[in-house]
C-alpha cells in the first residue's frame, strides 16, 4: 500500500498482515550539493540492516522524483528476506508511481 499525504509517503510493505517496524526515512542536501540520508525506527526491531536498506532505497528512490519524507511500515517473512523479494518490493511500489 502506498498512500501520499501532502508532508510525507506512507508505504505499508507486509507478508504478515500485520505492519510490524515502523521506519522513517529522509534525505537532505548538504554543503556539497549531495545528499544525506536519515532513517530512524520508531517502532519494532532496530537490529534489522534489511529494514534499514529498503528504506534508504526507497526514500532515494522517490526523492528523485519528489522530496519527501517516507514513513515505513514493513514486516518480511523469513523467506522473505532474500535479494529476490527485495528486487520486486522495491521495482513494485516504484512502478506505483503515485507521488
Amino acid at each position: 500500500m502506498v498512500q501520499v499525504f501532502s508532508d510525507r509517503v506512507f508505504i505499508l510493505v507486509t507478508q504478515m498482515t500485520k505492519m510490524g517496524n515502523l521506519l522513517y526515512a529522509s534525505q537532505e542536501e548538504n554543503a556539497t550539493g549531495g545528499k544525506n540520508f536519515s532513517v530512524n525506527f520508531l517502532m519494532g526491531r532496530r537490529d534489522d540492516p534489511l529494514l534499514t536498506i529498503y528504506a534508504r532505497q526507497l526514500v532515494e528512490q522517490i526523492g528523485r522524483a519528489r522530496e519527501m519524507p517516507l514513513l515505513l511500515a514493513i514486516t518480511l517473512k523469513e523467506e522473505g528476506r532474500d535479494s529476490g523479494t527485495f528486487q520486486e518490493v522495491v521495482s513494485t511500489i516504484l512502478k506505483l508511481r503515485c507521488w
